[in-house]
């Protein structure tokens, strides 16, 4: 400052401006250095990752420590867990209010499921053809487009023997005196597509036999105690019908 002040005061007014000028330029370049400075981000220092022994040896090395005697170190070695860890299993859950329940069906006690598609061996058919007197005109004189497929009912065992039972039942009119089981069709014109036809009808004929039939209940009527019940509700009634009446006074 005073060598400031003595270089002024020997300069011209202009000379001492000019100078002036450039020191405010310079306090100012130095301040704008001083607050780079602060704003500067600082350098991270990595901090080393500290290791820490499990509890139950940081505990046995501090009593090693602070105890003195051996007796104190045997003790904490031997040591031993209060407790063990089992995994959880969970227990299964059986119900067994569908086996109690008054209404039972034929197929509680097994897994009886119905096959979508009932597999039929082909080799154990008799497939015939023959004239056909329905659809294709002038056609059907000619070629042999009716189809009819049979096969013995008691030696088919590819079908379980109580759809067999129900087959008889079900489909008695298609079975002759020989136990012999025959479907025709002849709708199309075609020997393929009645061909195609009659398996189907066939399959469709199986599932339905198939279905195991639901045992009901018959109705017996009303019960002992129901009765009794009833007649109690009906001198209630009567009771309180004839506190209504007039009274003679």
């Amino acid at each position: 400052m005073l060598l400031a002040a003595t270089t002024s005061n020997s300069l011209c007014p202009r000379g001492a401006l000019a100078f002036r000028c450039c020191l405010s330029m310079m306090r100012s370049e130095a301040l704008c250095r001083r607050v780079a400075a602060s704003r500067r981000p600082r350098s991270l220092h990595f901090t080393p990752p500290e290791f820490h022994l499990p509890l139950s040896t940081l505990s046995t090395t501090r009593l090693k420590q602070h105890s003195g005697s051996s007796e104190d170190s045997s003790r904490i070695d031997k040591a031993q867990p209060t407790w063990t860890f089992t995994p959880y299993q969970p227990t299964s859950r059986t119900n067994n209010s569908y086996n109690n329940s008054t209404r039972r069906f034929s197929a509680s006690s097994e897994d009886w499921v119905v096959p979508s598609v009932v597999p039929i061996p082909e080799e154990s058919l008799q497939i015939s053809f023959a004239r056909s007197s329905g659809a294709g005109g002038q056609n059907v004189n000619k070629l042999n487009t009716r189809v009819e497929i049979r096969f013995h009912v008691d030696s088919a065992s590819w079908i379980p023997a109580e759809v067999r039972e129900r087959l008889k039942t079900n489909e008695a009119n298609r079975i002759n005196n020989e136990g012999y089981f025959s479907i025709t069709c002849q709708e199309y014109r075609t020997q393929a597509q009645n061909r195609k036809e009659a398996f189907k009808k066939l399959q469709d004929i199986l599932k339905d036999s198939w279905k195991r039939p639901k045992i009901r209940k018959m109705r017996k009527g009303l019960s002992q105690k129901t009765k009794e019940n009833r007649r109690d509700m009906k001198r209630r009634v009567a009771e309180k019908k004839a506190m209504r009446k007039s009274v003679d006074f």
